[in-house]
């Protein structure tokens, strides 16, 4: 017997089935100028989005739920301009925390975090003059044995992207006073000089805002409905 099914039931049936996949980033390890600074050492990173959100992981060689120090910087290269050293008067800088960081593109959207006193993230967009800073929306950490992790779900809105949108990024490492440089970069195994020191990133990565899967599966059972309909 053939029994047939609403299309609302397969679109639901769909939906709440299928999650998205992550695009995976690796880093060397050991390519930091300090051996002992593993909480500031990249091993590699994670990102995906749904309609609402990205969400990016970061993976560092330390335990970071016990070393109680630290920050983690996300730069996002989503167009044309951005801020470039000597933006909104923090030359040689291009960030809204004076962080000692230039890098190859201008950047139009940054985020800043830390993992003391109970963590937090602040996200920025650049408005072609100077730094919008767009709240504090929290930062999710974690670690065991020489492992930790660093999590964030930014909303696209408050880094001005879009389904579609492609962007070069790099997620940086660095100590917590005005003028240190970036310890470690995701996108470049090049040991950065160290505390005092200018670094640099080649904003050598990149990721695309996908659809979220559950919308692609609507979209197609609607279709695969709308044939059966016409037969």
């Amino acid at each position: 017997m053939t029994r047939s099914i609403p299309v609302f039931a397969l679109i639901t049936a769909a939906t709440c089935a299928t999650s998205a996949v992550a695009d995976l980033y690796t880093d060397a390890a050991g390519d930091i100028f300090d051996a002992g600074l593993g909480n500031l050492d990249i091993l590699g990173a994670e990102v995906s989005n749904d309609d609402l959100n990205l969400y990016v992981s970061v993976e560092v060689a330390a335990d970071v739920t016990s070393v109680n120090w630290g920050k983690y910087l996300l730069f996002l290269d989503t167009g044309e301009g951005g801020a470039v050293s000597g933006s909104a008067g923090n030359d040689p800088f291009n960030n809204p925390w004076n962080r000692r960081v230039t890098a190859a593109d201008g950047i139009d959207a940054f985020v800043g975090s830390w993992i003391d006193g109970g963590g937090g993230s602040l996200a920025y967009t650049w408005n072609g003059g100077g730094w919008d800073d767009n709240g504090n929306f929290g930062v999710d950490i974690g670690g065991g044995g020489e492992l930790g992790t660093i999590s964030w779900t930014i909303s696209l809105d408050a880094l001005g992207l879009a389904v579609g949108d492609s962007f070069a990024f790099d997620i940086a490492t660095t100590g917590g006073n005005d003028n240190d440089p970036g310890i470690d970069f995701l996108s470049t195994d090049v040991v950065q000089a160290g505390w005092g020191e200018n670094s640099s990133s080649p904003m050598a990565v990149s990721y695309t805002v996908v659809p979220a899967p559950g919308v692609l599966g609507v979209l197609g059972l609607a279709g695969l409905a709308a044939r059966r309909r016409r037969n």
